[in-house]
């Protein structure tokens, strides 16, 4: 069983190499822009941060070029509340939610533009919930758009080979080091600077795919956790928890194994 930091490195390393190069073009004109709005939840209409959220008026289309977007930021909010109703719906199952909306909604889910807003939507909404102090509701934002975030990298752009669920669960029920720290590292601005300072030394937290797990809700420090080393899709606290779990993963197991393998051999 490989430590959870050495075996995943190597491999985000790589991926975040080349979603640098991939969405580069598409990313440019937002970096350091920290556009101001008129929230409209408040009442004194006071113009404040929204937290490098894709401009009202145009954003980046997979082949580079500006897209109106009064009519497709409509859309894409209708599509993101029927994709949260039916994922609520599921009881918080991602799949059932994708399978729901992805014929109805194909027009949003297979354009790079449109997600890329999604996805900035979300964390621009789990931004302002940690500042308002919200943490439960700041979670679920940040899980969603770590789902989409994988989706487009799976499906779009092609630079990961499957989702990692094990980081998007962590996140669902995240410490507060891990919540800011997701955030902070993907909105535009440093609206969450004085957060991060407060909350940094709070120990990130992990989770035991061991369903059996003895700890208390199979959560443990981040930095304690194994990943199988065959397809590094679960997470467990000890090398008991594997085992115990083994019977249970191991289909999984050779599934993810096969999709990274036929993934890596792609990429060569």
């Amino acid at each position: 069983m490989t430590s959870r930091k050495r075996a995943n490195g190597k491999a985000r390393r790589a991926a975040k190499a080349k979603a640098k190069v991939a969405v580069a073009a598409q990313n440019q004109p937002l970096q350091g822009r920290q556009m101001q709005t008129i929230d409209a939840d408040r009442s004194d209409g006071v113009a404040k941060c929204d937290h490098g959220l894709v401009p009202s008026h145009y954003h980046w289309k997979s082949h580079g070029e500006f897209l109106s977007t009064s009519n497709d930021m409509k859309l894409c909010k209708v599509f993101l509340q029927a994709f949260v109703d039916e994922f609520d719906g599921a009881g918080g199952d991602f799949l059932a939610a994708y399978h729901a909306t992805k014929e109805k909604y194909v027009s949003v889910w297979k354009d790079f533009g449109k997600m890329s807003f999604v996805v900035s939507f979300l964390l621009a909404c789990g931004t302002s919930k940690v500042l308002e102090g919200n943490t439960r509701i700041a979670r679920k934002y940040a899980a969603l758009s770590s789902y989409f975030e994988m989706y487009v990298e799976v499906d779009l752009l092609n630079i990961r080979a499957y989702p990692s669920w094990a980081k998007i669960n962590e996140l669902y029920s995240a410490d507060m080091h891990t919540l800011v720290s997701f955030l902070k590292k993907r909105i535009h601005c440093s609206c969450l600077d004085e957060k991060y300072k407060e909350v940094k030394s709070i120990p990130k937290i992990g989770l035991c795919c061991n369903t059996g797990c003895p700890l208390p809700r199979g959560k443990t420090e981040r930095s304690l956790t194994k990943c199988c080393s065959r397809c590094r899709a679960a997470n467990y606290c000890s090398r008991e928890c594997q085992v115990a779990a083994w019977q249970g993963h191991k289909g999984e197991c050779a599934f993810y194994a096969d999709l990274k393998a036929k993934f890596e051999s792609e990429q060569e």
